[in-house]
């Protein structure tokens, strides 16, 4: 059978199974018999794993007197063994609209007919958030807390296969990237029962913050700026945050440009719950290859924290980028080498959109 269908099954060790009875006697008038096989579903679990099919059995049936029908003497039993499971039965990421929705529903089955009481306890785990920004290069927070309320213990009771466990969101959440992965923790049961954690529901809460004032913003410090060529009022570092879109940033170039990276340091002068930020490019029509860049936050100006690499499209419209939450004081703006990034580079304005704390 292996070869004709490409299969690699294996005989069935003989500890595993007994053949109780294999020998039975049809009576006049009988058309159905029955032998007894029993079997180790703990030892073959055990040599197979759980919920796959390694191992088989093939039985024939002789007979002394009548023959058996051509075909129809061999059975093949094969042995896959799945202890029952707890799972959740909405897996996956939903975005959700803070305007539109205040309940999160987690959706928590068995896959089969339930006949025991099921108690769930689920979690938040922090690195699944971190593999899935790995995986697709977003820079998503865990939802505070205090910006939700949780459910209690979730019970499956007899004859229950499904229930929904919601999560409340309250209405102060702060502005930010976040994300609320669900989890089951841990289940009790008057039964074997497992808990599948490898699967979850998760929930991406983007809050648009307000876009901050700038007028006691300043720059700290910048490797590159044109000081003469693009005119006496534009082309300097301070065009970044000068709230004027007529003007802009530019590297040198006159006399030369400055290798890369690029970073200009900007103090915003509070403490900010940083949500998202905006840059707005110097638009179609002019030389600004400009690939990728990079955000960092600092609270002293010192000690640096990446929130986010993202791409850069010299377009006409602002550019916003869902760094990661963060609170700082500084932030700095990264042009950075070895990524695709030429010397020249220019942008109009950058904001921040977020909440001041202090």
């Amino acid at each position: 059978m292996n070869i004709a269908d490409g299969t690699s099954y294996e005989l069935l060790p003989a500890d595993c199974y007994q053949l109780t009875k294999s020998s039975v006697d049809i009576p006049a008038n009988e058309r159905l018999l029955k032998g007894e096989l029993t079997y180790d579903p703990a030892k073959i679990q055990e040599l197979s794993g759980y919920d796959h099919l390694k191992y088989v059995l093939p039985l024939r049936a002789t007979s002394s007197g009548m023959p058996f029908v051509s075909g129809r003497s061999v059975v093949l039993l094969g042995f896959k063994v799945s202890e029952p499971i707890v799972t959740i039965m909405n897996a996956g990421v939903e975005e959700i609209n803070l305007a539109e929705v205040k309940e999160l529903p987690v959706q928590i089955g068995v896959p089969f007919t339930n006949k025991w009481e099921i108690s769930c306890r689920l979690e938040s785990r922090q690195s699944v958030i971190d593999a899935y920004n790995t995986a697709h290069g977003t820079y998503f927070s865990m939802l505070p807390s205090d910006a939700y309320a949780a459910p209690e213990t979730s019970i499956l009771h007899s004859g229950v296969n499904q229930v929904t466990a919601t999560y409340k969101l309250k209405d102060d959440v702060l502005p930010g990237n976040y994300m609320l992965p669900v989890q089951i923790a841990e289940v009790t049961s008057d039964a074997t029962i497992r808990a599948d954690k490898d699967v979850y529901a998760a929930y991406s809460i983007i809050k648009e913050g307000d876009k901050l004032s700038k007028t006691d913003w300043k720059i700290v410090s910048f490797t590159t700026e044109e000081a003469s060529g693009e005119g006496s009022n534009n082309g300097h570092a301070k065009h970044l945050i000068d709230g004027n879109v007529e003007t802009f940033w530019h590297s040198r170039w006159q006399g030369g440009s400055d290798p890369l990276p690029y970073e200009i340091i900007i103090d915003m002068n509070h403490r900010v719950k940083i949500a998202q930020i905006e840059l707005l490019p110097r638009g179609r029509g002019s030389n600004n290859p400009i690939k990728v860049v990079r955000f960092e936050a600092s609270e002293d100006g010192t000690n640096w924290e990446s929130i986010g690499q993202f791409g850069f499209t010299n377009q006409d419209a602002a550019l916003k980028y869902y760094v990661k939450s963060s609170t700082a004081r500084y932030i700095k703006l990264v042009i950075p080498d070895g990524v695709g990034n030429g010397t020249v580079a220019a942008i109009r304005e950058l904001d921040v959109r977020g909440t001041v704390v202090n």
